[in-house]
């Protein structure tokens, strides 16, 4: 085969595989206008009682009731052969019953984090980019 036939397939080829990449950049909605925004609202209440007789309440014995939020945030991408978006999230956990003995140590299964004393945290959160 010749370099002059090489050279046209060659071509050939990429200008065939590169003709959807350049429909879709023109039909692809923009940065702002692909974005979305998710809120998702999640309720948590636990009870177990594995106590025997008359124990102590931190003895198999936990209660804790707490609520989280989440959101997410999806971007489009840019409108261009190289797109780029950017991804978020944000949670949020509201401490809403526990404590007095109900939780940590003896029998919790740690739905919500603890504090250096033991008690459970009133809120949490986490923020970052994926």
């Amino acid at each position: 085969m010749s370099k002059k036939a090489v050279f046209s397939l060659t071509a050939l080829s990429l200008a065939l595989g590169s003709a959807p990449v350049f429909a879709q950049s023109e039909t692809a909605e923009g940065f702002i206008e692909g974005s979305t925004l998710s809120l998702i609202n999640r309720n948590f209440y636990f009870n177990r009682d594995f106590r025997d007789g008359e124990s102590a309440a931190g003895n198999g014995y936990s209660e804790e009731w707490a609520h989280g939020l989440m959101a997410f945030f999806e971007s489009g991408y840019t409108q261009g052969s190289v797109g780029i978006g950017f991804d978020a999230f944000a949670m949020l956990g509201l401490k809403l019953d526990s404590g007095s003995g109900r939780s940590g140590v003896g029998g919790s299964i740690d739905l919500l984090p603890h504090d250096s004393a033991g008690d459970p945290e009133d809120d949490f959160t986490r923020v970052g980019a994926r």
